[in-house]
């Protein structure tokens, strides 16, 4: 039997130009935590924040408040070039297809793409679960205390 090929999950270097925010949202009882951390090509923390809601909301709004955050802390960084990350497979692909999305959630992240113009370039990229685990930290931290 042949063993299957090593496939390494964590974070990855943006271009030397770029400024990477990850974001992650968790949501346990009624409770949701937010988080967003800023790296530079080094891998050097820039800034991070993260927040906490007593509400009962489906984790893929969640994840887009943590978006919303994300691009709110790129706007304190003064940053023209960003990518955004997230663990969530749905909010990616309704932020790479916002302008023909006509869900409430997709108007929803269309009034948050409008943020966009603000920066010179934005990508936004999905990540494993394993490749987001200080966002997911950051998260359970806001959670429990």
């Amino acid at each position: 039997m042949i063993p299957p090929t090593p496939e390494w999950k964590g974070w990855k270097k943006p271009p030397n130009d770029f400024i990477k925010i990850s974001v992650d949202a968790a949501v346990s009882k009624g409770n949701v935590g937010y988080g967003a951390i800023a790296r530079d090509a080094d891998g050097f923390v820039l800034a991070g924040c993260y927040g906490f809601v007593t509400k009962d909301i489906e984790t893929t709004w969640a994840e887009l408040e943590a978006l919303t955050m994300g691009l709110n802390l790129a706007s304190k960084l003064n940053v023209s070039k960003i990518i955004m990350e997230s663990d969530s497979a749905i909010l990616i692909n309704k932020v790479k297809k916002h302008d023909h999305d006509v869900t409430i959630l997709g108007c929803c992240v269309q009034k948050e793409c409008e943020v966009f113009r603000n920066f010179e370039m934005v990508h936004f990229n999905w990540i494993n679960r394993s490749s987001n685990e200080a966002d997911d930290l950051l998260c359970k931290l806001a959670i429990t205390n």
